[in-house]
């Protein structure tokens, strides 16, 4: 048995990437004395793959991040050097920001915020082993030999654990570019029974800006305005803003590919049998799966704004670098590109995230907490976003407080955790606004409304944010009321009309009428970020009611909790799969039950049932 001894930290992460880097923030910036342990620590959220932040969906949850007191948008406005709204023709429910960062301006500003914070100490290791005590994670073992302990330990490992880099016929060990795989702790995993697969992801080649002909691509410019994922940043843009291109694949491409299958890890050589992102294919995916296309958009977006490097979005590749390079110069303005690294695919353990309850905190091993890729997940977005849930519930349960639980209706992140333990995964996970059944509830405007509260709460949301919130909410109040009563001094605006003189909000709710339309009467302080706001809350006054009323109904589906101990072998009606996989999962409630696939809606019937009666007869017993 292990000796017992004294606790290094309150909470120990493993991992710095974006996952590990937001699971310490957010638990150091709560006073938990907090311990990162990652294999370089120059190399802190180095955005391995393409440069860019935020984008459908993933804009959403960067803003919640923010919202709750964390650190991505924070870090991703510090270092914008290309951003703008997608998806703003239709209409604010699914509208997301995305920005492209300065790669090493990004790791250097994640590095400087950490080491800014008193209760985190950071620490170069690569952990091998878990320390396991009856049950109970009780620290970390190192290669070298060191352990450190603790009694709470989020993993956030990433593509590092049994991580395989493969190019062509080459295949080697390693988390990513240069960097060693984990091989100890995903053996250490298995050991403790958790059940694990392979997954599969990939980057493209990188070029020489120099090299290439941008007068032979479209281009995509920047807004012309800053555009900012936190509240907590000022509205000027922090270096020169760059545009970005795009281009298309043509006939050649696909020759080079079809010609050279037989090289490839994952067609030809069978050497990948991990599952690949099915919303990011390969290269080769593209041209084998969708054959009928004739041609695939690609984008062409800077590194940074000293950095020589372009990266080719939509070109990840697995093939050898030789064909890579003649695969670039078939494509229209790099005909005599320059490749400065060639794509590679990565192969890497994960653990099934139904493994996890909805804190993030694993059901077989009491204080260890497990985020990012190393739950099936894809993206820089997602990873951060539980890292924060993993780090925030790990230090509130280090202080013995009530656990961070954020809703479907709640947040983006509240989906995308469910999901996860709830569905599992079988290929990589990217969060999408058609994953959210409330998205006209979870709009990228009304983050801070909707999760600040709850991250002033756990405490993560300092007084800084805090009052900056309390004076933008009681503002846009005052002005929604005011909207309701001011009367415009006129019966037209544009082509509309308008029986008697309209208030303000009745214009609003004029699809044809926007607030630019009606700047002549509106006070003149109500301009920007405010006076958009008014007038989404008011034209979605109506469709937000409505999905109000639908999720109190599901909250009263929701808030029947089902006891860990309830005997579902018992329930002789449940067919055989949703026993089994109820029995396997534990839902925490009802409408988490609901939600795992297999599960019928005849099965929840007859659960609810029983629940009912097991807690009419509890009430009986009581009297």
């Amino acid at each position: 048995m292990e000796a017992m001894q004294s606790d290094d930290a309150g909470v120990i992460v493993v991992g710095g990437g974006h996952a590990g880097v937001e699971a310490a923030h957010a638990s150091a910036k709560m006073g938990v004395p907090t311990l990162l342990l990652t294999g370089d620590p120059a190399r802190i959220c180095t955005l391995p793959c393409n440069p860019s932040i935020g984008g459908s969906a993933k804009g959403q949850l960067v803003r919640e991040i923010d919202a709750l007191g964390g650190a991505m948008g924070l870090l991703a406005d510090s270092c914008s050097l290309h951003s703008r709204f997608l998806n703003e023709s239709k209409g604010p429910a699914v509208r997301a920001l995305r920005q492209l960062m300065d790669k090493p301006s990004y790791n250097r500003a994640a590095l400087r915020l950490l080491q800014r914070l008193p209760a985190l100490q950071i620490e170069a290791a690569m952990v091998e082993a878990l320390i396991v005590v009856a049950g109970e994670v009780r620290g970390v073992r190192c290669a070298d030999g060191r352990a450190f302990y603790a009694r709470r330990v989020v993993l956030a490992t990433g593509t590092f654990l049994g991580g395989k880099l493969f190019r062509g016929e080459d295949v080697q060990p390693g988390g990513r570019f240069a960097e060693a795989p984990s091989i100890g702790l995903s053996q250490a995993l298995r050991e403790l029974g958790f059940s694990m697969q392979r997954l599969k992801t990939g980057t493209p080649p990188r070029v020489d800006r120099n090299s290439v002909d941008f007068d032979a691509m479209r281009v995509q410019e920047p807004s012309p305005t800053p555009l900012l994922f936190s509240r907590r940043s000022e509205a000027h843009f922090v270096g020169e803003q760059l545009p970005c291109y795009l281009i298309d694949t043509n006939e050649r491409t696909h020759a080079l590919v079809r010609e050279n299958l037989h090289r490839s890890p994952l067609y030809g050589l069978d050497l990948i049998r991990g599952i690949g992102p099915r919303y990011c294919p390969s290269i080769e995916d593209k041209v084998v799966k969708f054959a009928h296309n004739p041609t695939h958009q690609l984008f062409i977006e800077p590194e940074g704004w000293e950095e020589p490097t372009l990266y080719v979005g939509g070109f990840s590749t697995s093939l050898p670098a030789e064909v890579q390079i003649a695969m670039l110069q078939s494509l229209p303005g790099m005909e005599r590109c320059a490749m400065l690294r060639a794509g590679y695919a990565v192969e890497y353990d994960m653990v099934a995230p139904t493994e996890l309850d909805d804190t993030l905190q694993t059901r077989r091993i009491a204080g260890l907490y497990h985020c990012g890729q190393l739950n099936g997940t894809s993206g820089y977005e997602e990873a951060a976003a539980q890292g924060l849930v993993a780090g925030a519930n790990a230090a509130l349960a280090a202080r013995g407080r009530e656990a961070l639980r954020i809703a479907r209706s709640e947040g983006y992140i509240g989906v995308l955790v469910d999901d996860l333990v709830g569905k599992g995964v079988d290929e990589p996970y990217r969060m999408m606004t058609s994953r959210a059944e409330h998205r006209v509830l979870l709009r990228h405007d009304n983050a801070d409304r909707r999760l600040t509260p709850l991250g002033r709460e756990i405490g993560l949301v300092d007084d800084e944010q805090w009052a900056t919130y309390q004076a933008e909410i009681s503002a846009l109040d005052r002005e929604i009321a005011n909207a309701e009563h001011q009367r415009l001094p006129v019966r037209e605006i544009g082509e509309e009309r308008f029986q008697g003189a309209p208030t303000i909000a009745e214009a609003l709710r004029r699809p044809q009428i926007h607030v630019g339309d009606l700047r002549a009467w509106l006070p003149e302080g109500l301009v920007g970020e405010i006076a958009e706001r008014l007038e989404i809350e008011i034209k979605l006054e109506g469709y937000v009611k409505r999905e109000e009323q639908a999720v109190a109904q599901a909250a009263r589906r929701e808030r029947l909790v089902i006891p860990m101990d309830f005997a579902y072998e018992r329930v002789g009606a449940l067919s055989t799969e949703a026993r089994e996989k109820l029995l396997r999962q534990r839902p925490r409630t009802l409408g988490a039950a609901a939600r795992i696939p297999g599960v019928a809606p005849a099965d929840i019937a007859i659960l609810s049932l029983h629940l009912q009666r097991r807690e009419e007869s509890s009430l009986g017993a009581s009297r």
